[in-house]
């Protein structure tokens, strides 16, 4: 049975990237920052989950599935990422686990996973977030940021899981210029 609900894709972050449609059509796409510099995790995870409840009421983004994109480790050794931005990244991803319990399907994928799908190879941030944006602006996807490309990226990895007869419509060899 192919799935033809609404998918929501969150890259999660303090700014958050979100994309949702159902497969096969070109999504919608945003992006919310839940706190601004200096601000405490609580305070960050206070916004986010108002977020979700206001998003979900509003009809044309209640989903039916939510697919997140996993949290990494960083490696402390050479990574940028700090212990603190850490926390708040596996942080949102526990409280968005916890929000979907018992009320939404909930996915994730690695960015390793939607980066082969969308732009053919898993490459750096600093040469793969603007290739994404590209990609998306290609096909004619309302990305302008890119925490929001990182999303429809997302978003169309889900959508591709889901249904696989849709999965070649996104890949680099198949899209057409716009």
């Amino acid at each position: 049975m192919t799935f033809t609900g609404r998918v929501l894709a969150l890259d999660l972050a303090t700014t958050t990237g979100w994309a949702a449609g159902v497969p096969g059509s070109i999504p919608l796409c945003g992006h919310v920052r839940f706190s601004k510099g200096g601000a405490s995790h609580a305070e960050t995870y206070r916004e986010f989950r108002k977020w979700l409840e206001a998003m979900v009421k509003h009809h044309r983004m209640s989903p039916d599935l939510i697919v997140y994109e996993s949290p990494a480790v960083p490696s402390f050794m050479g990574g940028k990422t700090n212990i603190s931005t850490t926390r708040l990244l596996f942080g949102l991803a526990e409280h968005l686990e916890e929000w979907c319990y018992d009320r939404y399907d909930l996915r994730q994928a690695s960015v390793s996973q939607v980066r082969a799908h969308f732009i053919g190879q898993n490459m750096k941030a600093k040469i793969a977030k603007p290739l994404t944006l590209e990609r998306c602006q290609q096909m004619g996807w309302p990305a302008t940021t890119t925490d929001e490309s990182d999303a429809a990226a997302l978003w169309s990895f889900q959508c591709a899981w889901l249904n696989p007869q849709l999965a070649w419509r996104h890949t680099p060899l198949f899209t057409a210029q716009k």
